[in-house]
């Protein structure tokens, strides 16, 4: 046993600090191509006050600590990279209040985003967020990520829901930031810094969420065309012709093929879909032919559509969507994924100009992702060695910034693009972001080696 072990034993007892090899194992990766890191302990509070008592020890004692939600991260953030200990907050997972007087919400770090949704939704009232993942990702994760998925194209992205939230820094100082009311501008918004911030600055112990009124009963049209381009275009349409669905999300036709299943059975002659999830189709099934007829008239009517309001079939098929990563990845010796974003009118330069750069490797390549706000997840896949991964990386990397995108829609920098950071911001913008770190975190012992 070593001496942290010792420590850590002493101060937080037996229930909370572990070397259980499982455990660590399973704090050792996220979701990502990540090389695992196994901590040399792990801590699993139940309350604030134990995360308190780890990060004033941390400062005191000078050992690195990495926050840790579920697990589901893209980008090595939850890797503890330079050892020390794993904060898993997976038990802190409480549905603490759910305000329907005021639409607010206050949960546990831990707590699923899912658990969220059906919590709000039982009380009449909606939470959007929808990352993939939400059966299992935390909130926590969520927040520290500014999590997004389909329906932010609508409603928006975490931040737009975060009020405020309870957080310690190491040195062991516990405080609120944010407010439970909508509006308020009483200094400088320390909440809207912490959400995106990936674990870095502080740790979360409680959130205050925004809710809002529970939409229509949604339905879903599948779009299909002729080619991706298409489907790509028909996006920029819809938002000309002031059509916003609650989710407008793009597939290509390897995504499409890795979708199927017994219960979703796509277009197989399509060469791209767009899921247009729309707000009271049940009620209002013109509001499909709206789209339709708006397509049509800009010469970019699709090969066919598939329309229901069926609850069932319809999560068949967004399950299906949300599965594709997986699929593609059990369909391939290799594959990387990238979730980069560019202004949604140049979507078609960037799936053309990912499409090149597979080609000239010799890879395989899948583009799926959030088509109506401009975030795509790019996937290079071969069943060689891989070799060619890093090329293409940074040539899709280069590509997205010359046509005024940005590294990361969603996932976060982590460890895996933290060496491509400089080529997206200037210098003085740099420093800015290391003197916020070093203002919050001065010995570098939160998270270490992650964004920066």
């Amino acid at each position: 046993m070593t001496q942290l072990d010792e420590l850590l034993l002493r101060e937080l007892g037996p229930g909370i600090v572990s070397m259980d090899p499982d455990l660590l194992r399973d704090c050792s990766h996220d979701e990502s191509e990540q090389e695992a890191v196994t901590p040399d302990v792990a801590v699993t509070p139940v309350d604030p006050l134990q995360v308190e008592i780890l990060l004033r020890l941390a400062g005191e004692h000078r050992f690195f600590v990495t926050p840790r939600g579920a697990g589901t991260g893209k980008s090595g953030g939850s890797v503890p990279v330079c050892g020390g200990v794993s904060l898993s907050l997976h038990r802190m997972n409480h549905i603490l209040e759910i305000d329907p007087e005021n639409l607010l919400a206050v949960v546990e770090p831990g707590a699923t985003c899912e658990s969220l949704q059906q919590a709000a939704w039982a009380a009449g009232l909606f939470y959007p967020p929808d990352p993939a993942s939400l059966a299992t990702c935390s909130l926590g994760g969520n927040v520290a990520e500014n999590a997004g998925g389909p329906r932010a194209f609508r409603y928006g992205v975490t931040r737009e829901y975060v009020l405020g939230m309870e957080a310690v820094r190491i040195g062991g100082h516990r405080f609120d930031v944010g407010h439970r009311p909508v509006k308020g501008v009483s200094g400088y918004d320390l909440a809207a810094l912490l959400t995106g911030s990936e674990g870095t600055l502080a740790v979360f112990t409680k959130l205050i969420f925004k809710l809002i009124p529970q939409p229509e009963a949604p339905g879903l049209l599948i779009l299909y065309f002729p080619s991706v381009h298409e489907a790509v275009r028909a996006v920029t349409i819809l938002v000309q012709n002031r059509l916003f669905p609650m989710a407008l999300e793009l597939l290509d036709r390897p995504s499409l093929d890795a979708a199927r299943t017994e219960t979703f059975s796509p277009s197989s002659s399509a060469g791209g879909a767009l899921f247009c999830e729309l707000e009271g189709l049940a009620a209002s099934p013109h509001l499909a032919q709206a789209v339709l007829d708006a397509l049509a008239g800009a010469g970019a009517a699709p090969s066919g559509y598939e329309l229901t309001t069926d609850p069932d079939a319809a999560g068949a098929a967004w399950d299906a969507r949300r599965d594709v990563s997986s699929r593609l990845k059990a369909l391939h010796a290799r594959k990387i994924s990238e979730d980069v974003a560019v202004p949604r009118a140049l979507l078609p330069e960037l799936v053309l100009g990912v499409r090149e750069i597979a080609s000239e490797l010799g890879l395989d390549s899948a583009c799926y992702g959030h088509a109506g706000d401009g975030n795509l997840h790019v996937n290079f896949l071969t069943d060689s060695d891989g070799s060619a991964f890093g090329t293409a990386v940074e040539r899709l990397f280069r590509l997205t910034l010359l046509l005024g995108g940005t590294l990361s829609g969603e996932h976060g920098i982590g460890t895996l693009k933290r060496r491509f950071l400089p080529a997206e911001h200037a210098p003085a913008v740099l420093d800015m972001f290391a003197a916020v770190k070093h203002a919050w975190d001065p010995a570098g012992l939160l998270n270490p080696e992650k964004v920066l």
